[in-house]
């Protein structure tokens, strides 16, 4: 180290220093008094007064504070940027930052004991920093095969040991003690992996390793939103939503404090990168809804269809067999959608309008509100349906439904006509499921239309003839593709239906539930017409 990275380190090992003392180590170098004075000033900090030298940033900021930033400095100028070699040293301080700023983060929300947030800044900043040291010492032909990049922990360790008979952890915590850093910064270099989150191990330990999964992750190959939330809230007792505001709190930061360190930063291209493995992370869970419903599916065609020939005792056994296969499949695929979809909202919500990552975060969290959506949907058919009947007056139904959509109307500048008759109408039927249906057909009607600022006409209409009440719901929106078409007049449920929900299925499946039916309208000029026929209470 420089002598003046070893005065900073001795400063943090006597009681008796003072502010005073770290001013004057500081101010022997101008270039760190102004890159530090520089950091103190800017949005990381968000200080609102012009801080003009290093005593005052002490005063305003504190001695350990001061101190850390000073540390993170100096040490970063101790080992070149650029890729020389099997060393990427711009990629390596890139992941390290933001291993810091996580590990700060983790720090101030973690329940586990007192940890010190400026010096899990510096345990997070320098976790790895063996590495190089190994890397400075190695033959050229090691330095040529040297693992760099995105290569898993346990990968680099494996490596180094086969072919250096040392890792860089080892290395890391003989040059920390060499550097009287604290007990707990070299108790994090001593465990990583599942040991070094054992009950045992120091908060500091804890909140570096969590702090370093997740920056694997979200630079990785894999990124396990969920599985990061679940570690995080059972081991450090830091809620999900905060994990989540941590991180895009961090991505706002990070370019900031990367100037002032010299370390290369794009936090959109970054940002677009997370939100990239994000999407086909979503991809892979909408393929896995896609192949577990459709199974689950065929299992409630055959059940509904074999409920005939079995005992009440059978049938009850075959319900709670395919309610649990149900509960099971949505669970495990409800939470790591939730995981990706909260942290994508979270980002783009705080994104700026020009923000890149922001904007496809903002697509990220539309696609996973939809699978949410889907998800819900699913579950809900497969559950079946069982009405609880009761005489409901219609066209009272059709008007509570149509106030909730009042706002969206007025947004899509969609025009709403009515033609209902001036006596009651009265039918037999569940209010909710009657409810839902209307509701699902207005939206329909409202993604038909799009932004054309169209029309819906509803209409109430008794069948004498046939003893029914029928209510059509027209739009001026423009044709129903097929695969609508088939999902709302297919009995027969399938894949095919998957993309668009399953929102009209489980209508018709509530109107035959009624003894009723949903018919496609043939609508001259244009549109869509939906009609739906149940029986009148006094048929």
């Amino acid at each position: 180290m420089s002598p003046l990275v070893i005065q900073l380190v001795e400063l943090a090992a006597d009681d008796r220093s003072s502010a005073r003392d770290l001013a004057a180590v500081i101010e022997e170098d101008p270039g760190l008094t102004t890159r530090l004075l520089r950091l103190v000033g800017s949005a990381f900090f968000a200080r609102p007064e012009r801080v003009t030298s290093v005593s005052q940033a002490v005063v305003l900021l504190g001695f350990k504070r001061v101190r850390i930033m000073a540390l993170s400095i100096s040490l970063r100028d101790m080992f070149p940027m650029g890729r020389q070699g099997g060393m990427d040293y711009d990629l390596f301080w890139k992941t390290s930052l933001y291993r810091a700023l996580i590990s700060q983060a983790f720090a101030k929300s973690a329940q586990i004991g007192d940890v010190n947030p400026e010096e899990a800044f510096i345990a997070g900043l320098i976790l790895e920093i063996g590495t190089l040291m190994l890397y400075e010492i190695s033959s050229a032909e090691m330095k040529r095969a040297f693992p760099a990049g995105n290569v898993p922990l346990e990968g680099v360790i494996s490596w180094e040991e086969a072919n250096l008979g040392v890792n860089h952890r080892e290395m890391g915590g003989l040059v920390f003690k060499r550097w009287r850093f604290s007990d707990h910064l070299v108790e994090s270099q001593k465990w990583f992996g599942a040991e070094a989150l054992r009950p045992e191990r120091p908060a500091l330990c804890k909140v570096t390793e969590s702090a370093r999964r997740l920056t694997e992750v979200v630079f990785g190959e894999e990124p396990d939103f969920y599985g990061l939330q679940q570690e995080a809230e059972n081991i450090l007792k830091i809620r999900h939503e905060r994990i989540d505001e941590a991180l895009s709190e961090i991505f706002n930061k990070v370019e900031e404090l990367a100037a002032q360190l010299r370390i290369k930063v794009d936090s959109q291209t970054d940002i677009l990168g997370v939100m990239e493995k994000a999407n086909q992370a979503l991809a892979r869970i909408s393929t896995s809804m896609e192949n577990s419903f459709q199974g689950l599916l065929e299992h409630v065609n055959r059940y509904g269809q074999s409920l005939s020939s079995m005992s009440e005792e059978m049938t009850k056994g075959r319900k709670d067999i395919l309610q649990n296969t149900l509960d099971a499949v949505a669970h495990e695929i409800r939470n790591p959608l939730l995981a990706i979809g909260g942290f994508a909202r979270r980002l783009a919500m705080q994104a700026r309008e020009e923000d890149r990552g922001g904007q496809y975060a903002k697509i990220i969290a539309e696609e996973s509100t939809r699978l949410e959506r889907v998800l819900k949907e699913m579950v809900e058919y497969a559950k079946g349906y069982e009405p609880v009947f009761s005489e409901i007056e219609l066209v009272g139904v059709i008007e509570r439904v149509l106030k909730e959509f009042d706002d969206l109307f007025r947004e899509k500048r969609i025009g709403v006509f009515r033609d209902f008759p001036e006596e009651p109408i009265r039918v037999s039927g569940d209010t909710e499921g009657i409810a839902s249906v209307i509701a699902q057909l207005l939206r329909n009607a409202i993604r038909m239309i799009g932004s054309n600022h169209g029309e819906v006409n509803m209409s109430v209409r008794p069948v004498p003839r046939t003893g029914e009440i029928c209510v059509t719901i027209s739009d001026t929106g423009k044709p129903l593709p097929d695969d609508i078409r088939n999902a709302l007049m297919d009995s027969n449920l399938s894949a095919k239906t998957f993309d668009g929900g399953l929102g009209l299925p489980m209508a018709r499946k509530i109107i035959e539930a009624h003894n009723g039916r949903i018919e496609l309208k043939d609508r001259g000029g244009g549109g869509n017409a939906l009609r739906v026929c149940l029986p009148s209470s006094s048929a």
